[in-house]
């Protein structure tokens, strides 16, 4: 064999190699794909949130070109090919954003169409009156083109139509009596096949149905009693459509029962996330349920509480036209003042609630040094913002409360979150203006953590100033 034959042999085989080396790259799973393409994770998150809003139909336009970047990035993500995805990604979020506005536009200039919309549903037309409803869809979709597109006014001219269309799907199906309904609700669980993904909640829906059924058939007066067995039945049906569309979902994406329970969890938190309690996922489940459970449990008792007191209610019932009508200017006007102050801080510098009469700044901005209180240069503008808005309530009283995380000592933090808050406070009188005698400032250390400890973003969160104004 002479020298050029086996080198030409050699590369041959080489090239070979190189070839089979790449067709066995194995392809990106969805779950790794989420953990090493955080733009493309962030992506599918805003997308799934833009869905809950109704931007799918409030946005269309907006919304099919966000998907078409997250199914490019996705693909080019699981072929592993990292700067197309985070291209794409980076793409779909910067639609994602002129979506989230479409949406609301759309919202408020259609929100009596999609209110009887929502009437019509709830009256079943989905499964009795299939093939018009989606036509109908379909147009209200072209309306919100149309605002889309900047053509308010004649998305506006189509309002009394597709209210009138809606109005009459829904009469059209209320019409048919709940237990044709009902009976159309277990047909349309049947279609998605909830007998194979949902069999046991479609079994008790079809139990509640031949109940209604046997009712009728012996007593066709017996309408109301028949009426809550054919009710019965079609919640049945559609929590056995529900549940196997998100089964199905799960088996598109190829989850493992891990995938299932993060998921599950992922909900939780949705839920969570006004009540701000921290869920011990760390811990069973059962713990995160109980948390979950006494945190509502606590707030339904102080609702009750208030309902039951009366005062606000008795308080009104008491008012004369011309009181009542100043406390609502009073109401406006605090709501006003306390929108302004919510609009000055970004989402970096500080959370911003009202707490009835009170408003509370949580300022998790500072940079203070580790372990030390002087308030740095870096801070100023974050000060002056504060002190502008203590400016806007000129009769209140200030509370500044400093917290840390749970890293170190506890005494230590106690006294570092002391001395933060003092020293937050000291700038607000000598360098804000603000009266030294309507000023108190306490630390709490690490007692009052608003995120978990677990994580640095948590901890960042638990380092906080907050500067209460409290109107008496």
């Amino acid at each position: 064999m002479n020298t050029k034959t086996g080198l030409y042999g050699i590369g041959l085989v080489l090239a070979l190699a190189l070839m089979g080396g790449c067709a066995s790259q194995p392809k990106l799973t969805q779950d790794q794909i989420m953990s090493q393409f955080p733009q493309v994770a962030s992506l599918d998150a805003a997308l799934k949130s833009a869905r809950t809003k109704g931007s799918e139909m409030l946005a269309p336009e907006s919304y099919a070109s966000a998907n078409e970047s997250l199914k490019a990035a996705m693909e080019a993500a699981e072929n592993n090919n990292n700067k197309e995805a985070e291209a794409e990604a980076a793409k779909g979020l910067k639609i994602v954003n002129k979506l989230n506005r479409d949406t609301e536009s759309s919202r408020e200039i259609l929100s009596d169409v999609m209110a009887a919309r929502d009437r019509a549903y709830a009256a079943g037309v989905a499964t009795l009156q299939k093939e018009k409803i989606v036509a109908l869809d379909a147009d209200l979709k072209k309306t919100a083109t149309l605002v889309e597109d900047g053509k308010v006014e004649k998305a506006k001219q189509t309002r009394p139509g597709l209210m009138a269309a809606y109005q009459q799907l829904e009469l059209a199906s209320l019409k048919q009596g709940t237990v044709n309904l009902a009976k159309s609700a277990i047909a349309n669980a049947k279609e998605q096949d909830a007998d194979k993904y949902a069999p046991v909640t479609l079994k008790r829906a079809e139990e509640q149905m031949a109940l209604a059924t046997t009712i009728l058939d012996a007593d066709r007066s017996q309408t109301e009693k028949a009426e809550i067995h054919a009710k019965k039945a079609k919640w049945y049906a559609d929590q056995s459509a529900g549940i196997t569309e998100t089964v199905k979902d799960f088996d598109r994406r190829d989850f493992t029962m891990e995938d299932v329970v993060l998921w599950h969890q992922q909900q939780l938190t949705v839920v969570n996330e006004p009540l701000g309690v921290v869920l011990p996922f760390n811990q069973s489940t059962d713990k995160a349920v109980n948390t979950l459970r006494t945190a509502v449990s606590d707030l339904v008792k102080d609702r009750a509480q208030l309902k039951a007191s009366g005062e606000k209610v008795g308080q009104q019932l008491a008012m004369t036209e011309k009181e009542r009508q100043a406390a609502i200017k009073k109401e406006r006007e605090d709501q006003q003042k306390f929108d302004k102050v919510q609009a000055m801080f970004t989402a970096d510098e500080a959370n911003v609630y009202r707490q009835r009469q009170d408003v509370l700044i949580s300022a998790h901005g500072f940079q203070f040094p580790s372990g030390q209180s002087e308030i740095q240069t870096i801070n100023f503008p974050l000060m002056n913002k504060i002190t502008r808005a203590i400016r806007i309530f000129p009769n209140a009283r200030i509370e500044v409360l400093g917290h840390t995380d749970s890293l170190g000592d506890d005494v230590r933090n106690q006294v570092l979150s002391n001395a933060r808050a003092q020293k937050v406070a000291k700038f607000l009188v000598e360098l804000g203006g603000v009266s030294p005698d309507k000023v108190m400032a306490r630390g709490y250390g690490e007692s009052r953590p608003v995120a978990t400890n677990e994580t640095r973003e948590g901890r960042a969160e638990n380092r906080r100033v907050e500067i209460k104004i409290v109107n008496e």
